[in-house]
């Protein structure tokens, strides 16, 4: 069952499909040449009818010959007469079957009339079928119905062998025929006369089409025995070049899929496949221009991300740094106590600033999504972050699954830029991390206990604008549920299949 398995998957692919086609179509072309030049002859010899006298010859030349064995004198066997006049009418046929297309056809006895052997005097020495024996030794009464009866019993007894003088059609198309049997061949008196019935001749047209649908018939069992091999090479042959050409697209489709754009297919044909490659490789090319068009924007974007970061927190915090430094200094002569104080806060913003600097960095640093995943990725990321920022924060994952790289890239920037907004502004104590996948859409949420703020009041600043910004590329939604002293929830969700959606 396996076997057939195969065998039915490799005539499903399109090396199958081109072998099968070449094979029938190697058989039904040589077929098609024979039925025509069968067609030729048929047309040809389709003028031609049955001849009835070749047909009614036959039978005089063939039931004699049988019968003139049981007809000696001096050795006259009834029994065997008798024994085979019964095999003649169980057997249904009184001549030969025909030896070539053009030959009469065998002459068929009708088995509703009864077979006599008669003697020269009118007697019948044999009667078939076994109903008709009660007749054997009495005198033989030609049919009243059929003309001419009486005519052809006596050209027969007269040693006539001429079809046309020993037969009479009956009334239903059939012939009667009164055929005699001389004591040797082509000589001697008369042994007895054979009566019977045949069916009129068929029709030449018949016979013809009967013997061409048997040719055909058997000399196309032949062809697809001898012939559909080489057909099936041949379509295995030619299969072969156009597979394996197909075979290098799918092999450069499936590499570019990766981001591999160095798989190039090669054709140097010039049909629709060549043709389909060089299409494919200008794809490619445009591909890439967009990739490094794209890329250039991220970064373009990623850079005015960081020069506000830096202009927001690490420039301010070093302007007040160098303005308690300058305090510290016009007082370091007359009042250090204050000079302290104001050294001991420019220390405090520049551990800030360090804080600050260190968050970008591990936001700079780049997650290898290609390889570990989503989850993977978001945990090592944590470790590094939950060291700066010194606030412990847990990552819960449910049912995991591999999602699209771009779906992967956002959430996690989402993450970044929603854990450093933790860091800087909520003064939490506790964080949480949680990632869910369900058959439709993954799920983040960023959860701390820190402050909290007004959502609305908040809803047009930098960071959740750009966070929605991300997730809109995908088709993802934002939510922010925040309250003063209570801590906030960010909850960032996309679909998983949008780029098939889309």
């Amino acid at each position: 069952m396996h076997i057939f398995a195969r065998i039915v998957a490799f005539f499903q692919t399109l090396r199958g499909k081109l072998i099968l086609t070449y094979t029938t179509v190697t058989v039904l072309a040589l077929l098609a040449l024979e039925i025509t030049v069968l067609l030729i002859v048929f047309m040809v010899a389709r003028g031609a009818k049955t001849d009835t006298l070749a047909y009614l010859s036959d039978v005089i030349a063939v039931l004699p010959a049988q019968a003139r064995t049981y007809l000696q004198p001096g050795s006259l066997d009834l029994a065997g007469l008798q024994d085979w006049l019964q095999s003649t009418y169980d057997a249904g046929y009184a001549s030969l079957p025909p030896q070539d297309l053009f030959d009469s056809p065998a002459a068929v006895i009708v088995k509703s009339d009864p077979m006599y052997v008669i003697s020269p005097d009118g007697t019948v020495l044999a009667a078939a079928p076994a109903s008709a024996k009660s007749l054997v030794g009495r005198p033989y009464s030609p049919p009243e119905n059929v003309a001419r009866s009486k005519d052809i019993l006596a050209n027969a007894q007269a040693l006539d062998l001429h079809p046309g003088q020993v037969s009479a059609v009956r009334p239903d198309g059939n012939y009667l025929l009164a055929v005699p049997v001389r004591q040797s061949q082509g000589a001697g008196p008369l042994a007895a006369v054979i009566i019977l019935t045949v069916q009129s001749p068929p029709a030449a047209t018949r016979a013809l089409w009967t013997a061409i649908l048997g040719i055909v018939l058997v000399t196309g069992f032949i062809l697809l025995l001898s012939v559909a091999p080489f057909g099936a090479l041949f379509g295995f042959i030619m299969s072969r070049g156009l597979t394996r050409r197909i075979k290098s697209l799918t092999l450069a489709a499936d590499a570019w899929s990766e981001g591999d754009f160095s798989v190039q297919p090669q054709d140097r044909s010039k049909d629709e496949i060549s043709h389909l490659g060089r299409r494919m490789r200008r794809m490619a090319e445009h591909i890439q221009a967009l990739l490094h068009t794209q890329h250039e924007l991220a970064l373009m974007q990623e850079r005015n991300r960081l020069a506000r970061e830096l202009h927001d927190t690490v420039k301010q915090e070093t302007f007040a740094t160098l303005m308690q430094v300058r305090a510290a200094k016009n007082l370091l002569d007359h009042d250090s106590a204050t000079a302290r104080q104001h050294l001991e806060q420019a220390e405090e913003l520049i551990k800030t600033s360090q804080q600050e600097l260190g968050l970008m960095i591990s936001e700079l640093r780049p997650a290898a999504l290609e390889g570990q995943g989503l989850a993977a990725a978001l945990n090592d990321y944590l470790a590094g972050w939950s060291q700066h920022a010194r606030i412990p924060c847990d990552l819960q994952v449910q049912n995991e699954r591999r999602l699209p790289l771009e779906v992967e890239q956002t959430l996690f920037r989402v993450a970044q830029e929603a854990l450093s907004n933790v860091a800087r502004h909520s003064r939490a104590s506790a964080a949480e991390l949680r990632l869910a996948f369900d058959a439709s859409q993954v799920t983040l949420c960023v959860c701390d206990n820190g402050v909290g703020f007004d959502p609305q009041a908040a809803s047009s600043g930098f960071g959740l604008q750009s966070m929605r910004d991300r997730l809109e590329a995908i088709q993802g939604t934002l939510a922010v549920q925040s309250t003063p002293d209570g801590g906030t929830t960010l909850t960032a969700s996309a679909p998983i299949l949008y780029q098939e959606q889309a």
